[in-house]
């Protein structure tokens, strides 16, 4: 297998992994009633940012495609920060902070019908971060997976950048 079958088996692993962590965000949301603060919802923002990119990655080649998986690699370290952030207030705080500002990104819209309510409802967070930080997913709270998840494919995609590159040169 060559370096460049490698750098895309790296991508769509990062995609596959990005699609699976969205899942289940909104499966603890909607199926568990874990309701998301501010930051997760930024997360998820982060999340999203990384699949479309690296899936416009593979329309590319070359540098475009370099560039794009390593702006979607600092979209995986924005991510990374934000858990981090929010695993800072799980540690340092939990106790003097009773709620994050509330965000909502998309406003729910009457045209749209069901499927508008249910965008909103997704990307609107409300609650204490540092409440939502310390909930627990298989013993280990969330903010850890969610960092594991953000570092993991920001390295896994400077990985699949440098196989990349390696072809090309």
């Amino acid at each position: 297998m060559t370096a460049s079958r490698y750098a895309s088996w790296l991508a769509a692993l990062v995609i596959l992994a990005g699609t699976l962590a969205f899942s289940l965000v909104l499966w603890l949301q909607f199926a568990q009633g874990e309701q998301p603060c501010s930051i997760c919802v930024y997360q998820r923002l982060a999340d999203l940012a990384v699949i479309v990119i690296v899936t416009m990655g593979f329309f590319w080649k070359g540098t475009v495609r370099r560039g794009l998986w390593i702006l979607a690699a600092l979209y995986a370290l924005l991510g990374a920060a934000l858990a981090g952030w929010q695993w800072h207030l799980t540690q340092m705080a939990a106790d003097q902070i009773e709620t994050c500002s509330s965000v909502q990104v998309f406003q729910s819209s009457p045209a749209l019908g069901g499927l508008g309510n249910d965008l909103a409802s997704t990307l609107s967070g409300h609650g204490s971060c540092a409440l939502a930080g310390s909930k627990s997913l298989a013993g280990w709270p969330i903010t850890h997976w969610s960092m594991a998840f953000f570092v993991g494919c920001a390295v896994l995609l400077l990985i699949a950048q440098w196989l990349s590159r390696r072809v090309q040169t």
